[in-house]
């Protein structure tokens, strides 16, 4: 394979990354730097911040008109995602040369321990992974050779990908070719690119799914729902109140004795979110009821009924998705492993 491009530098763009080094991959990724010069919506509705975390701007050309129990994520920024997650990874089925690669890189893989480290689970092979600094992996740390740019639109021509993007080193519009193109982008950027390359259809039928998620606050160090249905991860008051504004540090020495937990609930039940895209206007209206998006795992997008993957198969076989629209997770918990797990088995 040669002139391979990702676009993106969150987990997904990364693990792709490790996958195919080999054939020196070329990443590209906004990093807010580049937007003000740009004629681009600021989504005010999809900014997802924590306190401690950096901060990132939603842009873009679509409008998401979602309902107050609705809320999707966009992070423009260097590490996507990573730069704010918790980290959590199911190690049970990841294929022993990425936990190889992980391990030469020094991130380590860590087991959940209340006594140790403030989190625990009920499912064994739940780990959090961390650098070798201890903080909660961002892999903004571990992408040092990517072209800082916003992609404008991919142009489709004989087997080849053009790929047009605004360049933060000059502020002008640049080209590149790639025969092969990963998108590694949130849900929200993937639709304003394929907007923007015309690869969309006029009044598209859209839908996501996740699995039902929710918080609850306890006083119990001991996990007592012990239902293999549900997948859940519990914090320590200091955890929790880590989690909530974003402090990626290490802080397991940090002993507070507060009989104060929160139980991250992850339930085998799935929730669909429809979305009815309108090509006049530029928006996204979501047209059904139910809460959704708190998991923030939100997965396996279909568009007229198809799959992300068979959709855009229709215009290209070069184009392959490997962020969260394009994984179908199969158990309540984690993406991280369903995202290793599609790349390492399909690529």
């Amino acid at each position: 394979m040669k002139n391979i491009v990702i676009i993106g530098s969150g987990f997904s763009a990364f693990t792709t990354y490790l996958k195919l080094k080999k054939y020196n991959p070329i990443i590209i990724t906004s990093t807010n730097k580049e937007l003000d010069s740009i004629n681009l919506t600021t989504r005010k509705n999809l900014i997802t911040n924590k306190f401690f975390s950096k901060k990132s701007l939603s842009k873009g050309n679509i409008k998401f008109k979602l309902k107050n129990n609705t809320k999707l994520h966009d992070r423009l920024s260097v590490g996507g995602n990573s730069n704010i997650w918790g980290g959590f990874i199911n190690i049970s089925k990841i294929n022993s040369e990425v936990l190889k690669q992980f391990k030469d890189l020094g991130i380590q893989i860590r087991k959940l321990d209340q006594d140790l480290n403030g989190y625990s689970s009920n499912n064994k092979d739940i780990r959090q992974l961390r650098d070798s600094n201890d903080k909660i992996l961002d892999t903004a740390n571990y992408l040092n050779n990517c072209i800082e740019g916003f992609v404008k639109s991919i142009e489709l021509k004989n087997n080849l990908i053009k790929i047009i993007f605004f360049s933060n080193k000059n502020n002008n519009l640049e080209s590149l070719t790639a025969s092969k193109l990963f998108l590694a982008i949130s849900f929200p950027q993937l639709i304003d690119l394929l907007y923007r390359s015309n690869l969309f259809d006029i009044n598209a039928n859209l839908q996501l799914s996740e699995f039902d998620h929710e918080f609850i606050l306890n006083t119990n160090k001991i996990i007592k729902n012990k239902s293999e249905n549900n997948l859940i991860i519990k914090y320590d008051f200091v955890r929790s109140f880590k989690h909530f504004f974003g402090v990626q540090r290490s802080i397991d020495k940090l002993k507070i004795n507060i009989p104060t937990y929160i139980d991250q609930i992850f339930s085998n039940n799935k929730i669909l979110l429809d979305l009815k895209f309108n090509i006049n206007n530029k928006t996204l209206d979501q047209t059904s009821f139910k809460r959704f998006g708190s998991s923030i795992h939100y997965c396996n997008l279909y568009v007229n009924a198809k799959t992300i993957s068979e959709y855009l198969s229709f215009f290209s076989d070069n184009i392959y998705g490997v962020s969260t629209p394009f994984i179908n997770q199969n158990k309540p918990g984690p993406i991280s492993n369903d995202i290793i797990n599609n790349i390492w088995d399909n690529f």
